[in-house]
């Protein structure tokens, strides 16, 4: 990944937020093997946490505030990575947000709007405004964080399984319609990971999922890092071969 520049959505870290920490586990991976990363966040604050984290480690990485439901604030995101780094080889959708946990008929059509607008339409519109820059260039990669519910239905409710299968789907269409001309679409399926919202607990069965995940092969939670190497090697020329694709790292949960 030496001097490859990595655009992470979702790269931001905060201490009490669940599911924080999986971006910045990325960043700070990526930057450990050489890439420059441009860590894209809601929350610029969050951003700038993890190129703290990335500096401290001795990497290179800027921080961006983008929502990427919104196409201007995404058209701004990337114009920033180019303005900080000169291209984006790599792209990393990985920003996201849970569901309800509820049944069907308990989700409110607010809920459903958001879920989809941050982990599907989101993914949708950084690829939009990425492409044209990898495509000018005549090669990239581009990595989208699906989940172990875009397989199975799960508890974390219809929304979310309804976007992270349209994750997997999307990331087929990518690699079928660009595939052919320098660029590779694949995608990553993590399960449950123990997140920084969780550092230092005693790991319980009032834990989330915590049946379905003692029950699975790893028979445990799977751990951020776990992840980011996953993704420095799908976004490195070894993953050259794998297009369309999404990538388990799940502790075989799903095969149950």
């Amino acid at each position: 990944m030496t001097d490859k520049v990595v655009l992470v959505t979702g790269g931001g870290f905060s201490p009490d937020q669940v599911g924080s920490g999986l971006g910045m586990s990325m960043c700070v991976e990526l930057a450990a093997e050489g890439a420059k990363v441009v860590v894209s966040d809601l929350s610029l604050e969050r951003a700038e946490a993890t190129v703290t984290r990335v500096k401290e480690a001795g990497g290179d990485a800027v921080a961006v505030a983008a929502d990427v439901t919104d196409e201007d604030s995404v058209r701004a995101m990337v114009s920033a990575a180019l303005d900080a780094y000169g291209r984006i080889d790599v792209l990393v959708n990985n920003a996201g947000v849970f569901g309800a946990y509820v049944p069907l008929l308990e989700i409110e059509n607010g809920q459903w709007d958001r879920v989809m607008e941050v982990d599907l339409k989101g993914v949708f519109l950084a690829t939009k405004a990425t492409l044209p820059h990898m495509l000018e260039r005549g090669n990239g990669v581009v990595i989208n964080v699906s989940s172990a519910s875009g397989v199975v239905a799960s508890e974390v409710g219809a929304e979310y399984t309804t976007a992270k299968h349209g994750v997997i789907g999307l990331t087929k269409q990518i690699a079928y319609d660009y595939g052919h001309k320098g660029i590779r679409a694949v995608g990553i399926g993590p399960g449950v990971i123990k997140t920084a919202a969780f550092e230092g607990a005693e790991i319980t069965s009032d834990f989330p999922f915590y049946d379905l995940t003692m029950q699975a092969p790893a028979g445990r939670y799977g751990e951020p890092h776990e992840i980011a190497r996953a993704v420095c090697f799908l976004a490195s020329d070894d993953a050259s071969f794998i297009h369309g694709h999404t990538i388990p790292v799940d502790g075989g949960s799903p095969i149950r």
